[in-house]
């Protein structure tokens, strides 16, 4: 698997680019990673990397807010699992800490969307959007390609001891779950405590 990626952004230097581009839109932490440790290979060019994940991660952002933007238009009520009433009334309250959340949720990968298609669905301005995630977007694209480099650098030192080097992996993906997990339920305790005030 190893040979396979490293051929292929060696080969397909632009190609690579341009999937990074596009993952921004999809999955985009663990594209991160693998490029960061592309970059410690000298396969793909760090700086490049952190430039067009923080233009896609941008741009990703100004997407979700947009649908968020057409669906207050329209006065669903639903939108796929999301009830948009619930989120409406607990970010209405929680207005003041918006630029926070907007932060924050870049870190959990489940609640990011969520959070910026609330946002257009408030209508919270473009303006006031971006003036947040232009540098959650910057802090989030520079930590998580700086991971993956650092993961490549730990795992040269470990190669040799494949259980320190799965300890640290296992130890790397249960830390990320435990604050995602705990993101989610401070969000949904906070929703259904203003949706029980309603």
């Amino acid at each position: 698997m190893e040979s396979l990626l490293t051929n292929f952004s060696e080969t397909h230097r632009l190609l690579s680019y341009l999937i990074l581009f596009l993952s921004m839109f999809i999955e985009g932490e663990v594209v991160l990673l693998l490029a960061g440790v592309l970059s410690h290979k000298g396969y793909l060019d760090i700086f490049d990397i952190i430039i067009i994940a923080f233009i896609g991660a941008v741009l990703h952002d100004l997407v979700y807010w947009s649908i968020g933007r057409k669906l207050s238009k329209t006065n669903k009520k639903k939108f796929l699992f999301i009830n948009l009433e619930k989120i409406e009334s607990f970010l209405r309250r929680l207005k003041i800490n918006n630029s926070l959340y907007i932060f924050i949720s870049k870190f959990a990968w489940s609640l990011n969307r969520i959070v910026l298609m609330a946002n257009g669905y408030l209508r919270i301005s473009v303006k006031d959007l971006l003036r947040y995630s232009i540098p959650a977007c910057l802090i989030w694209s520079i930590t998580f390609v700086s991971i993956g480099y650092i993961f490549a650098f730990e795992t040269d030192i470990l190669k040799k001891d494949l259980r320190t080097a799965s300890l640290f992996i296992i130890s790397f993906i249960i830390v990320v779950i435990i604050l995602e997990n705990f993101l989610r339920k401070a969000i949904e305790k906070g929703i259904n405590r203003q949706s029980q005030k309603m």
